[in-house]
């Protein structure tokens, strides 16, 4: 599995790149996983299943279409990437301070760079002309971006 994150401040673009990153690698034929980190409590819908999220160390919810797994506790991004272990390609959105990864890092303002690159960063992008190396809103950018992330991407063994 191969696996890239996308990082930046809060409304950069980091889950609009995301959402768009997915829909072109699917497009390619692949199976896209996606690893957020998310900085309040999940909010689920308020169905039967949630009423055991305050009982049970483990909930599971499945119909004929999905599935959901609910687990308590912290998890490591290694923890969360064995949940991606069928995906062809994890994009893996927030994990700043990760390094195990090449990431695409979501620009709000020019300045920002000297907080974010770590020397990981494969290129950067932003909602704004001129900020970034690409434009979240250009398709032909996001196409783009596709084509460098999935050759740089990180690979990841899942099965230990």
């Amino acid at each position: 599995m191969k696996a890239v994150g996308i990082v930046g401040y809060h409304k950069s673009g980091k889950t609009t790149l995301g959402v768009k990153l997915s829909k072109e690698f699917a497009s390619r034929g692949l199976r896209v996983g996606v690893v957020k980190h998310v900085s309040c409590e999940l909010q689920f819908a308020d169905a039967d299943s949630s009423r055991y999220r305050a009982l049970a160390s483990v909930v599971a919810a499945a119909s004929s279409k999905e599935a959901e797994i609910i687990v308590k506790g912290e998890k490591s991004f290694e923890d969360m990437l064995r949940y991606c272990a069928d995906c062809d390609l994890v994009l893996v959105e927030g994990f700043k301070k990760e390094s195990l990864l090449p990431k695409i890092v979501c620009l709000r303002e020019k300045e920002e760079k000297a907080e974010l690159l770590d020397g990981l960063e494969l290129f950067t992008a932003s909602f704004k002309e001129g900020v970034g190396d690409y434009l979240i809103s250009n398709d032909d950018h996001v196409r783009e971006m596709a084509g460098i992330a999935l050759e740089r991407a990180a690979e990841f063994d899942t099965t230990s």
